[in-house]
């Protein structure tokens, strides 16, 4: 892996106008004969881990996809967010993102037309953040857009009022045994998008699973988990959030503080995961990229079975 430093992309955003520098990891697939397709891999709240962004970008290394970690947090001077999210919030981590965008573009060794993000848990609901049309007007001209989207158990709590996205594919990943990041809100999110008018979207929700799959053996109590999961929201065009408990919208940091005396939980559980989920789950991700013309058809499918569809538990 090549290591790089860069520039984050601020934005209009209460907590995405504040100036950073972040380090990223790119890794490309062997015999790359062509510019590769690239996709951008934004954490969760645990930060980069090698059972999780490291696992996937070696599998999709292997699928011919170059993969790009990001790390938000050692450049802003923090290890985890799981015990306080605002420390680095995912509109940060979204701004880091484009900034990653720009600087693949600008790679003759990346295929500037096939970038995509995906992310897990809090990364996961910066890549359906990156979707939102709305957003892209608070990027102040910024020109560039990703290509496809997959989340992985995102946080879904906050929702735009304006779903409308900008038509490119978004793969929702669910785990049906999710109480950090709960699969019904994300599904209800991914029908509000297609009824806005993207019909590339593609859900699934993996039975008997729990949030963070990748952590093969038993589930685990995340004990200072700060579980936003209750604290439901709609995000205005103007960025202010409508708290449905409260009646009304809050600017950022209103929210935030009424959020913690209101709805803010402590604890989750997470991990559980197997080999045959864990290999299920990566067989649908790289299919789904396939799909979309990233990679090579076959590099990974024809080494793991075609998982079946999984309904909720």
């Amino acid at each position: 892996m090549e290591s790089v430093s860069l520039d984050t992309l601020t934005f209009d955003h209460p907590a995405g106008r504040k100036p950073a520098r972040f380090t990223a990891q790119l890794s490309l697939p062997m015999q790359a004969g062509r510019p590769s397709p690239c996709m951008v891999l934004l954490t969760s709240s645990a930060g980069v881990q090698r059972h999780r962004e490291h696992f996937y970008a070696q599998a999709l290394n292997a699928a011919g996809i170059a993969a790009l970690i990001v790390d938000s947090f050692g450049g802003r001077g923090v290890r985890r967010t799981v015990a306080d999210q605002t420390l680095v919030s995912a509109a940060q981590m979204e701004g880091d993102a484009f900034a990653a965008l720009a600087w693949l573009r600008s790679d003759p060794r990346i295929d500037p037309g096939r970038i995509g993000i995906m992310g897990v848990s809090k990364g996961g609901g910066a890549s359906l953040a990156a979707a939102i049309a709305v957003r892209q007007k608070w990027r102040r001209g910024f020109p560039h857009l990703f290509d496809l989207h997959v989340a992985i158990c995102p946080g879904a709590t906050a929702q735009h009022r304006d779903p409308t996205t900008h038509g490119k594919p978004i793969f929702f990943m669910l785990a049906a045994r999710d109480d950090y990041t709960p699969a019904p809100l994300a599904i209800e999110y991914a029908e509000r998008m297609r009824a806005a008018g993207n019909r590339a979207i593609k859900v699934k929700v993996y039975g008997g699973a729990h949030h963070g799959w990748e952590s093969l053996g038993p589930v685990f109590d995340i004990k200072d988990a700060e579980n936003w999961s209750c604290c439901r929201n709609y995000i205005e065009d103007d960025g202010r959030h409508f708290v449905v408990a409260a009646g009304r919208a809050m600017p950022e940091p209103e929210y935030q503080a009424w959020a913690r005396e209101h709805c803010v939980t402590r604890g989750a559980r997470a991990g559980g995961g197997t080999e045959d989920l864990r290999r299920r789950a990566t067989s649908d991700l790289i299919a789904f990229l396939q799909d979309h013309g990233f990679g090579d058809a076959g590099a990974l499918v024809a080494k793991q079975p075609q998982a079946a569809p999984i309904r909720v538990d």
